[in-house]
């Protein structure tokens, strides 16, 4: 057998404390190879899964390789991290790593995987520096970790399957997740001959990109099950310093029932951009990139939605301030939004087709936590009708 060391890598992006509201956290890659190689991606299917703390991810893929091979398959992935962008390392320790669960199967057999620095694996020459010199550049600025572990490749088709968890990067409003594929124009044909991607959000509403692709062309999202969707084309020059990232990029908004899901399968799949998945938190928090009136049949705010951002944090004397002169069916609405925003199951059929309209709502059920931020603006409905009823 002809032995060929083919180091294959997976990489995240770190995880760091960005500001005062805002942490970032990992990022996942699509695997390339990091020494020449014949080997092309027959298949892929990458599944992610959001839960309350981050994403669980799986990747399958099906490389064909022509000759029966050993190889050095590598994870990379860089410490997480404490300090600014930019801040050099200087002389400090690594940081220790925050990945969860990484689980690797080649050919249907799990393979324990060695961790060691980046760094460290390249004074041994197991990695060709020239490949990864992208990762080694940034080592100026924080320490990257490998795992790593040799696996045999037979002739022809070769499974490759890992999972893991990773809590994305997150500030007060979202939390964001994504996965780089434009890498895969490293690998043979620069191409994957089968593709998908299947996102399962759960209840969570959630932001998927409109392409990927330099051109704009559009992403085929199907949904499997039942949800709502909207896709918002891009309609300004990708390289308009002026145009807001809606404009330039498109955005996809999707709520969809529980154990449902949103896929896209393609043929002979080679991306420009990457997929990354914006969970929406706090509604309120997206007023400024929202539509206004209905788009494909759906609203996203309304006036209501307006008071309630413009006064949810606000004194309490202030709140009654604002609502004191909206009249009963007002003050309903106002009352309920909250409820609304947990999934609230209306029994009453004009608050559930009031708020059906908008892509945001879906009943999930009667047992919902209310984000406790909106607890004085409940209050406030509840004494000003008190007082008028008196």
């Amino acid at each position: 057998m002809k032995k060929i060391l083919l180091a294959i890598l997976f990489c995240f992006l770190s995880i760091f404390t960005f500001a005062n509201d805002w942490e970032f956290g990992s990022e996942g890659e699509h695997i390339i190879p990091l020494k020449g190689s014949n080997v092309s991606i027959k298949k892929e299917k990458i599944t992610l899964k959001l839960t309350p703390d981050g994403m669980l991810v799986n990747v399958k893929f099906t490389f064909d390789s022509p000759n029966a091979e050993n190889k050095i398959i590598g994870f990379v992935t860089p410490e997480s991290g404490n300090g600014d962008e930019g801040e050099e390392r200087g002389n400090r320790k690594p940081e220790p790593l925050k990945i969860k669960n990484f689980k690797t199967t080649v050919n249907g057999k799990e393979v324990k995987s060695n961790v060691e620095l980046l760094s460290k694996l390249l004074s041994k020459g197991v990695l060709d520096n020239n490949v990864i010199k992208e990762y080694t550049e940034k080592e100026k600025e924080y320490f990257n970790y490998v795992y790593y572990f040799n696996a045999d490749f037979k002739q022809g088709e070769n499974v490759v399957e890992h999972s893991y968890f990773y809590t994305g990067s997150y500030g007060v409003y979202e939390r964001e997740f994504g996965y780089v594929v434009t890498t895969i124009s490293k690998w043979k044909n620069q191409t994957v001959e089968d593709f998908e991607i299947e996102i399962q959000p759960g209840t969570y509403f959630v932001r998927l990109p409109y392409t990927f692709w330099n051109n704009a062309k559009k992403i085929d999202w199907e949904i499997v099950g039942k949800g709502k969707m909207v896709s918002l084309a891009p309609t300004k020059p990708a390289n308009d310093e002026d145009a807001s990232d809606i404009e330039k990029f498109g955005r996809v908004y999707i709520k969809l029932d529980n154990n449902s899901s949103i896929r896209y399968k393609t043929k002979k799949f080679s991306p420009n951009s990457n997929f990354y998945a914006t969970r929406i938190d706090n509604v309120l928090g997206f007023d400024y990139e929202f539509p206004e009136g209905k788009v494909q049949g759906y609203k996203f705010k309304d006036d209501y939605f307006t008071t309630l951002r413009e006064t949810v944090y606000d004194d309490y004397s202030n709140i009654i301030g604002s609502l004191k002169d909206l009249n009963d069916k007002d003050l309903d609405i106002v009352r309920n939004y909250p409820y609304a925003f947990a999934g609230y199951d209306f029994a009453r059929k004009d608050l559930k087709d009031y708020f059906s309209q908008f892509i945001w709502y879906s009943p999930i059920g009667k047992n919902v936590k209310i984000d406790p931020s909106f607890n004085n603006i409940i209050k406030a409905v509840d004494e000003i009708k008190t007082k008028r009823k008196k």
